[in-house]
């Protein structure tokens, strides 16, 4: 089966195909001199309407249709979704008449149509972010070297050795959270998940030393950052860095934390996976302005970009 990839870009039932910037390459549409309709001696065609779509949105498009072809591609459209989604409907609407007709209001021919533009496609994506984070599990551990820990922060290497020791010998994490806590300490006695995410709040020190330990528990090291100003001192109790166990907290909290970054790697991924090209000089330009992460067989424009 050939990708729905080469398939991504379609403007007013027109296919662009295979969309990799052949020099100059623009993609032609069969029906072009269709006329959609004259106004005196002035006809407009579906190659006209084709153009101005593509010179105005092509880049929007072209980018809403790939993201839908890899959800087909990668989720599909089986019962089981078409199920969820209809399930999902009847949940948010109760089944309203009147919700119907505001849909058609808006634009959407009926019930049906709604789902299978908005509901399935949500449902999709939600299940092509989850897949993501399995399939791609390598890189994201190496990117954001997640783990499920507790972190203390003490205004001084005192107070640290202090709370580390109460805690080596047993004492009550909250009693030395609240004995030991700097008053500016960011979080408190409560698991987190610890990423490069965090690294404007936690050293990156305290986060790769989390990320590699070899055993839970309280890590026997007072850390802290040279390049602190603060002069902070951290403390932290590793509940767990093992990402499969954890994948489902990790997500959750890596999308809240950065959901359109991770949403891009998400395509990108997938793009990449079934080798996307674009075969149309003007969408290959305003990609290369809007979106050059996506032109994944010219990784230097990407790097232009930052």
């Amino acid at each position: 089966m050939k990708s729905n990839l080469k398939k991504a870009a379609v403007f007013a039932g027109c296919s662009l195909l295979m969309l990799t910037a052949c020099s100059g390459a623009t993609a032609q549409i069969s029906n072009a001199g269709d006329v959609l309709f004259q106004v005196g001696d002035v006809s407009v065609t579906r190659g006209t309407e084709y153009e101005l779509i593509k010179k105005s949105n092509g880049s929007t498009m072209a980018v809403t249709l790939i993201e839908q072809a890899i959800m087909d591609e990668e989720i599909g459209r089986g019962d089981d979704i078409k199920k969820q989604a209809e399930e999902q409907y009847e949940t948010n609407t109760s089944g309203s008449k009147e919700f119907e007709q505001s849909l058609i209001d808006a634009g959407y021919k009926d019930k049906d149509d709604y789902i299978e533009k908005v509901i399935i496609p949500t449902i999709q994506q939600e299940k092509l972010l989850d897949k993501y984070f399995k399939d791609n599990a390598k890189a994201i551990k190496k990117e954001y070297k997640p783990s499920i820990a507790k972190i203390l922060m003490c205004d001084n290497k005192d107070d640290a050795n202090n709370a580390l020791q109460a805690l080596k010998d047993g004492t009550d994490a909250q009693t030395v959270f609240d004995q030991y806590a700097s008053e500016s300490a960011t979080y408190g006695n409560e698991e987190i998940v610890v990423s490069t995410l965090l690294k404007d709040s936690i050293p990156t020190y305290v986060i790769n030393t989390l990320y590699s330990a070899k055993e839970t528990g309280v890590i026997d090291e007072v850390m802290s950052d040279d390049n602190d100003s603060s002069g902070a001192y951290y403390v932290a109790i590793l509940t767990s860095n093992d990402y499969d166990e954890n994948r489902a907290k990790i997500q959750e909290a890596l999308v809240s934390k950065a959901s359109s970054d991770i949403a891009k790697e998400c395509n990108v991924y997938y793009m990449k996976k079934h080798n996307l090209e674009i075969h149309d000089q003007d969408i290959f330009d305003a990609l290369r302005t809007s979106n050059p992460e996506y032109l994944i067989n010219h990784p230097e424009l990407a790097e232009e970009d930052h």
